[in-house]
């Protein structure tokens, strides 16, 4: 625990975040990173097996870090979690087809939805709510995804069910997500016509 409070306190949601952020299309640091995520997102607390000695071993380390060991392991995980999400999920779409990775996704999102507070970020986050039911519904096999994405979406409807003023605008967000995902697949259909119209033409000049 102590080398995790040390790792998020000098960086390491902000490293692993960058990373993911400026290689999207990397498997190999979109997995790493995710698996980093895991841990990275759940506050370390204070343990009841945890001798007075070694909380001050601690409290000195973080006095030498000065004012980044000031700040708490959750204060920075508050500042991150809105972009942590957003990469997860983008993650997640563009490797949809690599279970590994959607497991690990779906593990960090579980994690997040621990807490309650993080709940309307994982709701506003965008495909995120309909990729854990696409993981769901294509990974039945996968029982720590189950698990994980499964849970995830139980703590979600029930924060939406016990509050119908943001549950009626989650319905709104996900229509008006679900009108942009058809205006985009219909300007690609127009788009993919004009382009076998143009070649269609080429090929009638040459003849």
């Amino acid at each position: 625990p102590l080398q995790k409070s040390m790792l998020v306190k000098l960086g390491g949601l902000t490293v692993t975040s960058n990373a993911m952020l400026q290689h999207p299309y990397n498997a190999e640091v979109q997995f790493r990173a995710l698996f980093a995520l895991i841990n990275l997102v759940i506050p370390t607390e204070t343990r009841p097996d945890e001798t007075e000695e070694m909380r001050e071993f601690e409290r000195e380390i973080f006095q030498q870090l000065g004012e980044v060991g000031e700040t708490s392991e959750k204060e920075m995980l508050d500042a991150s979690v809105g972009q942590i999400s957003n990469l997860v999920v983008v993650g997640m779409k563009n490797f949809c087809s690599s279970e590994a990775i959607l497991n690990r996704a779906c593990l960090v999102l579980h994690n997040l939805s621990l807490n309650e507070e993080y709940h309307s970020i994982l709701l506003w986050t965008p495909n995120c709510y309909q990729m854990l039911e696409w993981c769901l519904g294509n990974y039945p096999h996968d029982h720590v995804l189950q698990q994980s994405a499964g849970g995830t979406i139980q703590r979600l409807n029930a924060t939406l069910s016990a509050d119908e003023e943001l549950r009626a605008r989650f319905t709104h967000s996900i229509r008006a997500q679900q009108q942009h995902s058809l205006e985009l697949a219909r300007q690609e259909a127009v788009m993919l016509q004009e382009q076998q119209r143009e070649q269609e033409q080429a090929q009638m000049d040459v003849s």
